[in-house]
């Protein structure tokens, strides 16, 4: 089975995009873990990604970075007045996950954990 163009959602940009799909269902296809080979989402079959077109999109969209960043404040005081713990509020320990945007290719963030107090985060 030939991977085809489908469409998917980014709700960042509240946009529809183009993306390689499985051809049985019309749903998204990607790496799973360490394998090679690519696989539908939502089916699970096996696809076939053989067009320079579709191997460059994966290429750039499976680009990532890290970044030290700092930590979130120790206590944030919300709007109802409560106080809660955040982080530790130190300076450059918190190891920052970035992908890209499928739509824009801008890096966004994915998620991260600082080194001093564990306190972790997902996007």
């Amino acid at each position: 089975m030939k991977a085809i163009w489908g469409l998917d959602y980014d709700f960042r940009e509240d946009k529809c995009y183009e993306r390689p799909s499985c051809p049985e269902c019309a749903e998204p296809i990607g790496k799973v873990g360490d394998d090679d080979n690519y696989y539908c989402y939502s089916c699970g079959k096996k696809v076939e990604v053989d067009d320079p077109k579709m191997l460059e999109w994966f290429k750039i969209r499976r680009e990532t970075r890290v970044r030290m960043t700092d930590c979130f404040p120790d206590k944030v005081e919300m709007k109802n007045g409560e106080v809660v713990k955040m982080g530790c509020g130190g300076k450059q320990c918190v190891e920052t996950h970035y992908m890209r945007n499928p739509i824009t290719l801008k890096w966004q963030v994915m998620g991260g954990k600082c080194k001093k107090c564990g306190m972790e985060f997902i996007v």
